[in-house]
């Protein structure tokens, strides 16, 4: 091997190492993207994952808890937390935290509340003094601050906070594209005479394949999502559908790679087909003028 060839042979795999990298640092940016840095996601894993039922079913045994020490009866305490109830606090509290949207008014939520113990203690017979008023006011404050206690948690507000990293991470993202798909053009031209081009894109494609699948198989194997010590229940559940999502996102880009590697293995196969065919073209056209300048030389004879 030249010096010449060595160079191109070495320069060949430098850039299928970088491309490798690029792709990992692509996948893991994308993923961020979608499922850290996006309250729409949070959302939607928040109703996919039984968060919201559970947390009625927490939160309704603490509305009665204090309906009781109170004097309130247990079916006006329930009625006051429905999954309604809890979608609307979670969407307005988490799109707050990220910029989205003004929040939930947890001073309606009082006043809603305030009229219906007001309509209860009327149809109890009590008669509304000063003091009563004070305390059915300070009864539905005590169970709107329990529902804005759930919901607005360390979790939401740590994730709310990587949101000043998401231009970052998104022109990160874009600048790794744009080094990928200079590496993809640049390689044929850097691996002329060394290897064949594909075996660069298949080494680069295959290790992200391999990273995103080890990732997997990890997080599957160890049981991660169903050995989270979290309480209350209802964010052991967030976080579990919240990480199964996180690894949904690599499953999704191991099924990519693999099909770019099959794009590759059957580009070279017909590369490797036609290269045959006309080499089989050539050789026999060789025969036939072989054959044609001997029949020739014996005419010329006769």
């Amino acid at each position: 091997m030249s010096k010449h060839t060595t160079m191109r042979f070495i320069a060949t795999n430098a850039l299928s190492y970088c491309l490798s990298v690029f792709l990992i640092i692509l996948i893991t940016g994308v993923i961020v993207l979608r499922t850290v840095l996006n309250p729409l996601y949070i959302l939607s894993r928040m109703e996919h994952s039984g968060f919201i039922e559970q947390s009625v079913i927490e939160l309704r045994e603490v509305f009665i808890s204090y309906g009781l020490g109170s004097g309130v009866e247990r079916d006006t305490m329930a009625s006051l937390i429905t999954e309604h109830h809890v979608v609307e606090a979670a969407e307005g509290i988490i799109l707050q935290k990220y910029g989205r949207e003004s929040g939930f008014s947890f001073e309606a939520y009082i006043d809603e509340m305030y009229l219906v113990f007001y309509d209860y203690a009327i149809s109890k017979g009590f008669q509304i003094t000063e003091d009563i008023e004070t305390g059915l006011f300070e009864l539905a404050e005590l169970c709107a601050n329990a529902l804005n206690n759930h919901l607005d948690t360390l979790v939401i507000s740590v994730l709310a906070q990587t949101q000043h990293y998401t231009r970052i991470i998104l022109i990160g993202v874009l600048v790794v594209s744009v080094f990928s798909l200079g590496v993809i053009i640049i390689i044929p031209f850097v691996n002329r005479e060394v290897t064949r081009a594909i075996d660069s894109y298949l080494y680069a494609f295959g290790a992200a394949a391999i990273l995103c699948a080890a990732i997997s198989i990890v997080y599957y194997s160890t049981g991660l999502s169903t050995r989270l010590q979290i309480t209350p229940m209802s964010y052991k559940m967030l976080i579990s559908s919240w990480l199964d999502g996180i690894i949904n996102g690599y499953l999704i880009a191991l099924i990519i790679t693999i099909s770019l590697i099959l794009i590759c293995v059957f580009a070279q196969l017909y590369k490797n087909k036609f290269f045959n065919r006309r080499l089989f073209s050539s050789v026999s056209g060789q025969r036939v003028i072989k054959k044609q300048n001997i029949l020739h030389n014996i005419f010329r004879r006769d």
